[in-house]
């Protein structure tokens, strides 16, 4: 069990971001720095500037390509010449369909036979070959319409001819279309063809899916079709006419004109990215070097470069990079809300910036699934008896009585089963299918199952068989084993500790992690979690008020929730301490093998021999009970199987786990120190002390504490003068 925290506990390291200081500062200037770049140098995202740039290098390309395809003859020298002059030697036939798909400015819109993708090269040839053009009429359904009579020469006569016409003569139709047609291209600029993202979605919009739906009471074609014309997002004067000088046109032109702004406005978020994924490159290429204690080139051989690479799978850097990016991202917002422009927002940025949140959560979501398995182990763990403890448990259960015999362990379970199906009883039936009814009765027989099955292995009799009684058969055995003993006091303890529903086994969530069972989470809801305070209740009317004394489990948590409070305020700061102090020891005693011996042996003795893995966890898990724990098997003085108290009152989980012994090797988190030794003062006040008068067994208990703090003392020194010889790294470990 010690190996498997151990583990988890190293891969929670490497899932914890180590970004100190000197990296947030890095972080924050480099987004303060770069958002003063985007506002200063890249300004707001300006479609009208990008698309004039755009038509510009369209000019250029559409003049070389007339050039290109008239050698011997006058080339055309500008923009008008070559439009014309690569129509009057690439006509197509579609063109004769323009009045069918709604005129000149939407023409190239509604043809399919006019777009630049896949989809417009597909009916380009098929129009050779069905002597068809296809589009959408003026209401955005597909239409097919007759190639007209004067057009039907610009069909192929062979199927080479056709594939010709389909392809080559369709392309540079559409290189002498960019640019507007002949009539236009130069003057106005005129509608050149849709660029591939608005060309999708207009053949998109014809499926029935999809044709149907509506932006702000306007159909997607007719939003489509204003978007390529540019009066979508044009003003208008006080009679409700456009400007003609706001008019943007999104077609090819324009989806460049957005590419060329995204591109400017991207460089101060790659810039961004550079400067600190640099920064974590450099620091930790560096730290590699001091390591290693590098001297010569030789010797860089020897580092490990994979620790300085600013690669994505890294905590530490996703932490930085969504620092910088958030940075950014809420200066650039900032300037935009003050200057009450939206389109001084850097999209890229906010894009990047919610990537690099998602990453950096991803890292949070991996980090908690392990905390969930870790504190699964660590709730069995602390309840574990360990064999290296067995000769001061063999005197406790000899001198003190604290150990319950093969029937006393019995009663101990069924009054835990009676303590459950009271609260089950006690539960409000919900209407929904999962309701917290069943599933309390579900996970009862599931914790029975595993009682009665498992029983013999638990304390080692063989053959033994775990009895269940009825209510008047368990009274009858309470009386039979001398209820005046400290025995059942010990035992209403630790019937009163014991909160049920806790997950059984393990299981894969959606990204293959291995997480606690989610079966029983309804549990844990408000309305369908264990009742403590009837649980109480029932125990001190049903038994205690029999055969101990009235109100004994109402003074066992009184006193209980008194030492927690009293601990957790006063004892603080010592016990985190003492877990950076067993952390460290846990650590040390890896290093030197100390977790060899296997996993079955560390755990109650010999009794779970033979079991791992999910079963492991199971058996645990159904045996611990609320604290009891299993010591060995018929060998035991007077036939003692079981002993209570929570372990703590013999200074397991306190005294033990929390010391510097490495032969415990136990990792303890705050509150399970704090159940442990809560635990022990009950033990101490209510049973010892008030009942027993047992001085001479709690000077014994002192006595087993001093000694584990002087070792604590002793690994604390030890830790010290061996920091003052360590490096840098090896101090910081």
């Amino acid at each position: 069990m010690d190996t498997v925290i151990y583990q988890i506990n190293d891969q929670l390291d490497l899932l914890s971001s180590k970004a100190d200081e000197a990296d947030y500062f890095v972080a924050i200037a480099s987004g303060i720095a770069c958002s003063m770049l985007d506002i200063l140098w890249c300004g707001d995202f300006d479609l009208s500037e990008g698309r004039e740039i755009a038509s510009e290098k369209i000019d250029d390309f559409v003049i070389k390509a007339a050039q290109l395809c008239d050698p011997d003859h006058k080339k055309p020298k500008d923009i008008h010449e070559a439009v014309k002059s690569l129509e009057d030697k690439f006509p197509v036939p579609n063109d004769a369909n323009t009045p069918d798909f709604g005129g000149g400015l939407q023409h190239h819109l509604r043809d399919f036979g006019h777009h630049p993708t896949i989809v417009g090269l597909m009916f380009s040839i098929l129009t050779q070959f069905t002597r068809c053009s296809y589009g959408t009429d003026t209401n955005g359904k597909f239409c097919v319409k007759k190639v007209p009579a004067n057009a039907q020469n610009l069909i192929g006569e062979t199927v080479p001819q056709k594939i010709i016409n389909g392809t080559i003569i369709w392309f540079f139709h559409l290189v002498s279309d960019m640019a507007g047609s002949s009539n236009t291209a130069g003057y106005s600029g005129g509608t050149g063809i849709p660029g591939p993202i608005l060309s999708l979605a207009k053949e998109l919009s014809t499926l029935p899916i999809i044709r149907d739906i509506s932006i702000d009471e306007t159909t997607l074609s007719e939003f489509l079709s204003k978007m390529f014309n540019g009066t979508l997002w044009a003003k208008r004067d006080e009679r409700g006419k456009i400007i003609k000088d706001t008019v943007v046109r999104l077609d090819l032109r324009g989806e460049l004109g957005v590419g060329i702004e995204l591109a400017k406005i991207s460089i101060p978020v790659v810039a961004n990215e550079c400067i600190v994924r640099g920064f974590y490159f450099l620091r930790h290429f560096a730290m590699e070097l001091r390591i290693h204690k590098v001297r010569s080139l030789e010797d860089i051989c020897s580092i490990n470069i994979y620790n300085a690479l600013p690669i994505n799978n890294n905590p530490t850097l996703s932490r930085m990079l969504t620092i910088s990016t958030g940075v950014f991202t809420t200066v650039n917002i900032g300037n935009a809300v003050l200057e009450k422009k939206l389109v001084a927002v850097n999209l890229i940025g906010v894009g990047r910036f919610a990537v690099a949140i998602g990453k950096d959560v991803s890292w949070g979501l991996k980090r908690r699934n392990l905390e969930k398995l870790k504190d699964m182990y660590e709730t069995i763990d602390q309840n574990v008896f360990r064999q290296r403890e067995k000769d001061l448990y063999m005197k406790t259960m000899a001198t003190q009585g604290f150990g319950l015999t093969l029937e006393q362990t019995e009663i101990l379970y069924n009054i835990e089963y009676y303590k459950i199906l009271n609260d089950i009883n006690n539960t409000k039936e919900q209407t929904k299918q999962d309701s917290a009814m069943a599933k309390k009765k579900e996970w009862l027989q599931e914790w029975k199952n595993f009682i009665t099955i498992n029983f013999a292995n638990f304390i080692q009799v063989e053959h033994a068989k775990m009895h269940w009684y009825s209510m008047g058969e368990l009274m009858t055995a309470i009386e039979e084993n001398h209820p005046d003993q400290p025995w059942l006091r010990m035992v209403l303890l630790e019937a009163m500790l014991f909160e049920p529903y806790f997950p059984f086994k393990e299981e894969e969530d959606r990204k293959g992690n291995r997480v606690p069972e989610k079966n029983y989470d309804v549990l844990k809801t408000p309305g369908g979690s264990f009742d403590i305070k009837n649980g109480d209740q029932y125990l001190d009317v049903t038994f205690a008020g029999i055969y101990c004394e009235a109100g004994l489990v109402k003074q066992l948590r009184k006193d209980f929730n008194k030492y927690t409070r009293d601990l957790n305020g006063t004892s603080k700061n010592a016990l985190k301490a003492a877990s950076v102090a067993t952390l460290i020891t846990v650590a040390t005693a890896a290093l030197a093998g100390a977790f060899a011996p296997a996993i079955a042996t560390a755990l109650v003795g010999s009794n779970f021999v033979g079991l791992g893995g999910v079963a492991l966890t199971n058996a645990s898990l159904a045996y611990l009970g609320g604290g009891a724990l299993a010591v060995g098997g018929t060998g035991m003085a007077g036939g003692t199987m079981t002993i209570v108290g929570g372990g703590a009152a013999l200074g397991i989980g306190v005294g033990g786990s929390l010391g510097g012994v490495a032969g415990m090797s136990g990792i303890v988190r705050k509150n399970d120190a704090l159940l442990q030794s809560t635990k022990l003062l009950v033990s101490l006040e209510d049973i010892l002390l008030k009942d027993e008068k047992s001085i001479e067994y709690i000077q014994d208990i002192c006595e087993q504490y001093r000694a584990n703090l002087e070792e604590c003392e002793f690994e604390n020194i030890k830790m010290k003068l061996d920091g003052e010889i360590s490096s840098e790294q090896e101090k910081k470990e």
